[in-house]
C-alpha cells in the first residue's frame, strides 16, 4: 500500500510543479552562445562555444577544435560525447541564420548555406540556390578568425563535423578548399552529393577531385537502410580510392540497420571515437 502512495505521489509531483509554475527550460551552463556576423552579406548567426573542462589550468596549451554545422541538432550529443572521448576540445557549433524573415522555418537557411550551386539552381526555382562558396567564405573568414584570436584554438587541428545537408557541406569544403580543416567527419551527406560530383567531374574531367597540400583525414558514414543515399556515397568513396589522392585517409563506414534519422546518433559518437584515436598520433 505504501509503494502504490508512493508511486502516485511521485507522478503528480511534475504536475504540480507546473501549476506552481516552478518549472524552468533547462540550459548547458558550460556552452556560451556568441552572436556573430557574416562579414560580406552582414547576415546574423551564432557560435555555440564549448571550452574544455581544464582549459583555465594552462595559458599555453592550444587545443583541437570542432566545428559543426546544425548547431542546435548536434550541441547535446556532441557534447556528451567529448565529455568521454575528447575531453581536450574545444567546441564550435554554428546556428543557422538569425535573422530570416519571419515566413520562414529557423533551419530554412542550411538548404541555401550547405548547398554548393549547381547546374540546376537556374532552372528550378521552387528550390534555394547553393550558395555553399559564401558559407564557406564567412567560415573561414570570420568564424576560424574570430575563435583563433580569442582561444587558444590549434590552428593545425581543426575537425569539420556535419550531418545530412550539413554532410554535403562536407564533402563541398573537402573538395573546393580542404585545408580549411585537417579532418572531416561527413554523415548521410544528401544525394547531392552525386550531382555535385559529377558536376565536377564534367566541369573539370582532367582535374583531380581535390588536391591535398598536407595529411587530411575523412570519417564519412550513411545508415545501412539508406539505399539511394548509399549507392552516391559509394560512389563518392570509390572515385576518391580510384584517384588515389596522396596525403588522404579515408575511413568508410555503413551504420547497421539504421536509417536517415537513427543513423544519425550512431555515426556521431562512432565519429568523435575515430577522431579522438587520430588525435592520439
Amino acid at each position: 500500500m505504501k509503494k502504490r502512495l508512493l508511486v502516485a505521489f511521485l507522478l503528480l509531483l511534475p504536475i504540480a510543479a507546473l501549476e506552481a509554475g516552478e518549472h524552468k527550460a533547462l540550459e548547458l551552463s558550460t556552452i556560451q552562445i556568441i552572436p556573430i556576423q557574416d562579414s560580406s552579406n552582414n547576415r546574423e548567426y551564432e557560435l555555440f562555444i564549448k571550452l574544455p573542462e581544464k582549459y583555465e589550468e594552462s595559458d599555453t596549451n592550444k587545443h583541437p577544435v570542432i566545428y559543426y554545422t546544425d548547431a542546435l541538432w548536434a550541441v547535446e550529443i556532441l557534447s556528451a560525447t567529448t565529455e568521454y572521448a575528447l575531453e581536450d576540445a574545444i567546441l564550435v557549433g554554428i546556428s543557422w541564420q538569425k535573422d530570416m524573415p519571419a515566413d520562414e522555418n529557423e533551419w530554412s537557411s542550411r538548404y541555401r548555406d550547405f548547398k554548393p550551386a549547381l547546374p540546376s539552381d537556374n532552372k528550378d526555382k521552387k528550390t534555394y540556390k547553393g550558395e555553399a562558396h559564401q558559407y564557406l567564405a564567412f567560415i573561414r573568414n570570420d568564424v576560424i578568425q574570430y575563435i583563433e584570436s580569442n582561444y587558444r584554438a590549434n590552428p593545425d587541428n581543426r575537425t569539420y563535423f556535419g550531418y545530412s545537408f550539413g554532410g554535403l557541406f562536407g564533402v563541398y569544403v573537402l573538395m573546393s578548399q580542404p585545408d580549411t580543416f585537417q579532418n572531416y567527419i561527413i554523415g548521410s551527406p544528401s544525394r547531392l552529393i552525386d550531382t555535385y560530383m559529377d558536376s565536377r567531374l564534367e566541369s573539370e574531367p582532367n582535374k583531380p577531385l581535390m588536391e591535398l597540400p598536407k595529411q587530411t583525414n575523412v570519417f564519412i558514414a550513411y545508415g545501412a537502410l539508406e539505399k539511394e543515399l548509399g549507392a552516391a556515397v559509394e560512389k563518392f568513396v570509390g572515385e576518391l580510392k580510384n584517384q588515389k589522392l596522396a596525403n588522404l585517409t579515408l575511413e568508410p563506414a555503413v551504420i547497421e540497420s539504421a536509417n536517415h534519422t537513427t543513423a544519425f546518433p550512431k555515426s556521431s559518437v562512432r565519429s568523435i571515437y575515430w577522431l579522438a584515436d587520430k588525435l592520439k598520433h
